[in-house]
């Protein structure tokens, strides 16, 4: 028998409010008292449960439109019906093919010995005499807090972001800036791994050690010097710069309304989350949500994180005396900054990597490259080993590979073997949040996941995993949320490793390009024949340029030179304007400049080069 479901009564008084989700598709068959529907009052949002076994023939209502106490919900079909339920209201009999027009809804009345109390500690009150009475996302029981129950957290808000990283913090001002109410969740520090832990402080350790290194390598130049590092006066400076600009970002974000929590967040389902904070628990209630909760280290077997002797990168950055001896596992690009660092500050690093060169992913001149200058540097490789146990010694600690040399001796054991998204402590299954193969958070061009409401950004939601990618997805889902069009396109998204020399990409690789469907030429300018990076005395590298031979338009580029960090922006705004080879190099630029470097690979990759052979 074909039946009716009518929205039922809502509770606090509400008559009236907006489907947010249907949680049965047609054809889906739901059990009595299961979750049928989300409609969100002017007071909470109200589970909606179905009254008895039904198979969903159709929904009378789409997601987002408005609905009132009574108006139908739910075509179902059913075997076995109680009349007397038809008779309260909550279902109406119709014929099939005939017109479903409902009659009038009686009211309908609280469960058994719940008071209006009892009513206005559930958040959801979608109650007749045959269905439970539950607050959302709890147990019968209700145990789940009432939205805004802690001080300085609202009970609701526009825009919930949960993770404060470069992705979150950047999502969340901007969201202010459109006008958006934002509750900003951050459970360790605003800014993130990255301002806190990563790219910051190895960016200032790198500075540190590159003075000293620079100091002491002279000679050529006259200069004579045996620099003394306190590293832990380095690692204090390295902090006082990390809690300035973490302060900065605390500011921005007051300055453009974002409430800051600092705490845990977890979502309850589509629309609410719970918030753990130091003072107690309590939910909010959210529009949409940004979820930007990053990456952390990836463990191998064996060598956990429980260890003094087994760092990872934060570990890494923290140190407060430099190791006599380190062993790095992985040759990544977080392994060569640490490694490139300690050796510098006078520690004798060995690196382990599986695979055969250093940078893997980097077309074979950049890794060649950057492998030779940490050798000359005295950092020792192992290539094609893995790192299989270790065990503490007197001195430290005697990590066992799989190599011809078995076991390396050292002080510390630095892994870094990678990173993998954080997607275990939002509780995502609960606002249908699915991943993809490889664990990350899917999402569209904007952000979106597979929750309409519900965005993620950064990290989590997969690679690149860069800061600026992450900042730029965090602007990209904010305007989207705003109603405005905004895509993101990793085309001109551009990667660094501050390496010594740095290395710097953006866009496609010749291979890339070939494969895209191009016709690529490529214009190469060496750093030994650039007139600045002589003066540096640093002349290893070069700048490549990679364009379509046709069009002449710039599809990618690859840099392998001091500042390569700065070089790379230049062609990174090349590619995201279209720009052609000849924008490049008839474009004057500065004498004597790295930069000249970059006009001078356009100028080659046309046949037109002055100071590099066509």
């Amino acid at each position: 028998m074909t039946l009716l479901f009518e929205v039922p009564d809502l509770g606090d008084g509400a008559e009236e409010g907006r489907l947010v989700e249907r949680r049965a598709a047609p054809g889906e068959t739901v059990t009595d008292g299961e979750t049928l529907a989300a409609v969100e009052t002017d007071k909470s949002i109200v589970e909606v449960t179905a009254p008895e076994a039904m198979t969903v023939e159709a929904w009378l209502a789409d997601e987002g439109d408005e609905c009132a106490v009574g108006d139908p919900l739910v075509r179902y079909e059913t075997s076995e019906v109680d009349q007397s339920d038809a008779a309260d209201g909550a279902m109406r009999e119709t014929r099939a093919g005939a017109d479903e027009t409902p009659g009038e809804a009686d009211e309908t009345t609280a469960e058994e010995g719940t008071t209006a109390d009892d009513a206005d500690d559930a958040s959801a009150t979608a109650d007749s005499p045959e269905r439970r009475v539950r607050p959302v996302g709890g147990d019968v029981a209700g145990n789940v807090p009432e939205p805004g129950s802690v001080d300085g957290i609202p009970e609701r808000t526009d825009v919930l972001v949960i993770g404060g990283g470069p992705g979150g913090y950047v999502a969340a001002i901007r969201a202010g800036q459109l006008g958006l109410d934002v509750t900003l969740v951050e459970a360790d520090a605003i800014g993130g791994t990255c301002l806190n832990h990563g790219c910051i402080p190895s960016k200032a350790l790198i500075h540190g050690a590159d003075i000293a290194h620079e100091a002491a390598t002279a000679e050529a130049l006259g200069i004579s010097a045996d620099p003394s590092v306190d590293v832990g006066q380095l690692t204090d400076w390295k902090d006082g710069v990390v809690e300035q600009l973490t302060g900065g970002v605390e500011q921005l974000c007051r300055a453009a309304g974002v409430t800051v929590v600092e705490g845990m967040a977890a979502f309850v389902n589509t629309r609410r989350a719970r918030v753990q904070t130091d003072t107690g628990e309590t939910a909010i209630d959210f529009e949409n949500a940004i979820v930007a909760t990053g990456s952390r280290p990836i463990e191998i077997p064996d060598f956990g994180f429980d260890s003094d002797h087994v760092l990872d990168s934060r570990d890494a950055l923290a140190l407060d005396e430099r190791p006599d001896s380190l062993v790095v596992i992985g040759a990544g690009y977080i392994g060569m900054e640490l490694s490139t660092v300690y050796q510098k500050l006078g520690t004798d690093v060995t690196v382990v990597e599986l695979f055969d060169d250093v940078l893997d992913g980097y077309e074979d001149d950049i890794s060649r490259i950057v492998r030779e200058r940490a050798e000359s540097l005295g950092i020792d490789f192992r290539f094609g080993e893995t790192a299989t146990d270790w065990a503490a010694t007197a001195d430290g600690v005697l990590v066992h590979t799989d190599g011809d040399h078995e076991s390396i001796t050292a002080e510390k054991v630095f892994v870094v073997a990678g990173r993998e998204p954080v997607t275990d402590t939002a509780n995502l299954d609960a606002a249908g949040i699915e991943l993809d193969a490889d664990g990350f958070v899917e999402t569209d061009a904007q952000g979106r996941t597979t929750c309409e409401q519900i965005f993620a950004i950064g990290d989590v939601a997969g690679e690149p995993m860069l800061a600026h990618n992450a900042s730029r997805e965090g602007e990209v889902a904010a305007a989207a949320i705003a109603g405005e069009p905004a895509v993101l396109d990793h085309e001109a998204m551009p990667a660094v490793v501050f390496t010594d020399p740095e290395v710097a990409t953006v866009g496609l690789t010749e291979q890339d390009a070939r494969e895209a469907g191009y016709d690529p030429v490529v214009g190469q300018m060496p750093l030994s024949g650039n007139g600045r990076a002589l003066t540096l005395g640093d002349t290893s590298g070069f700048v490549r340029i990679v364009a379509d031979r046709r069009t002449e338009l710039v599809v990618g580029a690859q840099i392998v030179a001091p500042e390569a960090s700065e070089l790379i922006a230049e062609l990174a705004l090349a590619i995201e304007m279209d720009a052609r080879l000849a924008d490049l190099a008839e474009t004057v630029h500065t004498h004597p400049t790295l930069s000249e470097a970059v006009m001078e690979a356009a100028a080659n990759a046309r046949g037109e080069a002055i100071h590099t052979a066509n």
